[in-house]
């Protein structure tokens, strides 16, 4: 967060009646506040406590002295000391002093002439909001950090690490619309450091909230805005290929893995893509790459078997339907069938061999097998399923 200096030193003059007649307890005020904020302009705010005391206790007067309790300027002193003290002694009741302050002296003040310096009481207000949001986190308090931070932003609008932090607290707290919100609110500040993880995050915070369509916007719109960041892309294609949109990425996918020819993940959602699109052949290239590239990859070995499985099905189921060939014809048909189907074996295999427990792999298994007429490996399967 960026906070301004304050600009106090402007407006203190030499002793003497200024043409709103102001009264000694108001001279003192600013004496007082000034001094403070030269130590704490040195990095000694601490050292001017007891300025800060004087203070507060000669502008306490004013504000109910005839002659400067309705002066805009009292009143933006009395924001500025009560800010301070907030800021310094964390005290909740003069940060709401000054809050009142700020109120009455944007009231009074018709010309703006105070307008900077209620600006820095502002400021520093946010930063004793932000101190409350921060202790309030390290607690582990979400609601009230999110409260505090999201306060903050009344007198820092706009200010960018407050509200990603505000969002980060609804985050945390499953407050998903508010996250979304203050999230948004960041899309357009395109020089916020963290502006790649909030596009990235907030498809995420559409899926938690159970808004498929939004996340999909958003996906599309930070896989746009960051071609070039893998976990944007990734997730465009994710979201994409949950919501059957396989088709509509495959191009994305191989522009993906022309700039990333090893990964394995790239290779195995282009396999689900070309799948679904009908594209079986592809799909079982692009699933034996993954393999190709992690042996041990479970999910690929599976979706590669099952492809070169159902490919085979489907041609049986073909061949069956065909009533004008002869026995020896189809069986001639079937032996080539059982050929083709062998491909899948190595895929199955490993497979089982990873999860030797899984009754799915194990029936795929056996099914190749009772096609093969191979009555022992079928038997020896079996017995394996009857033990689990």
């Amino acid at each position: 967060m960026n906070f301004k200096q304050a600009i106090l030193f402007s407006l203190f003059i030499a002793a003497g009646a200024s043409s709103y007649g102001q009264t000694s307890n108001l001279r003192k005020a600013k004496s007082s506040l000034q001094k403070f904020e030269e130590l704490k302009g040195a990095g000694s705010a601490a050292l001017g406590k007891n300025n800060l005391e004087s203070a507060k206790e000669a502008i306490d007067l004013a504000i109910e002295h005839d002659k400067t309790k309705n002066d805009a300027e009292t009143w933006t002193i009395y924001a500025l000391v009560n800010a301070n003290i907030a800021t310094l002694d964390n005290t909740a009741e003069a940060a709401a002093n000054a809050s009142e302050g700020i109120e009455k002296a944007k009231k009074l003040d018709k010309d703006n002439k105070h307008a900077e310096n209620l600006q820095v009481a502002e400021q520093v207000l946010g930063q004793f909001s932000f101190n409350e949001g921060v202790a309030a986190w390290e607690k582990q308090d979400f609601v009230s950090a999110y409260t505090s931070f999201d306060k903050a932003l009344t007198y820092l609008p706009g200010d960018t690490t407050l509200t990603y932090y505000a969002g980060l607290a609804a985050i945390q707290n499953q407050d998903y619309k508010n996250a979304i919100d203050k999230y948004k609110e960041l899309i357009p500040v395109k020089e916020f450091s963290g502006h790649k993880s909030v596009l990235v995050d907030l498809p995420k915070l559409y899926l938690s909230s159970k808004d498929t369509t939004s996340a999909l916007t958003y996906a599309g719109t930070a896989a746009e805005a960051y071609p070039q960041d893998n976990d944007a892309v990734i997730q465009n294609i994710e979201l994409n290929l949950i919501a059957g949109n396989e088709s509509q990425v495959i191009s994305q996918i191989e522009k993906q893995i022309a700039a990333d020819g090893n990964n394995k993940t790239l290779y195995y959602y282009l396999g689900i893509a070309q799948s679904a699109s009908n594209n079986t052949d592809k799909a079982i290239e692009a699933y034996k790459k993954a393999v190709s590239i992690d042996p041990n990859y479970s999910d690929a070995n599976r979706n590669a078997a099952a492809t070169i499985i159902n490919q085979v099905r489907d041609n049986l189921a073909v061949l069956n339907d065909d009533k004008s060939l002869s026995n020896d014809d189809y069986q001639a048909k079937v032996n080539l069938l059982k050929e083709d189907i062998k491909d899948a074996l190595p895929y199955l295999e490993k497979v089982v061999e990873l999860n030797p427990t899984d009754q799915e792999a194990l029936r795929s298994l056996k099914g190749y097998y009772d096609f093969q007429q191979d009555e022992a490996k079928s038997t020896e399967l079996q017995s394996r399923i009857d033990a689990l």
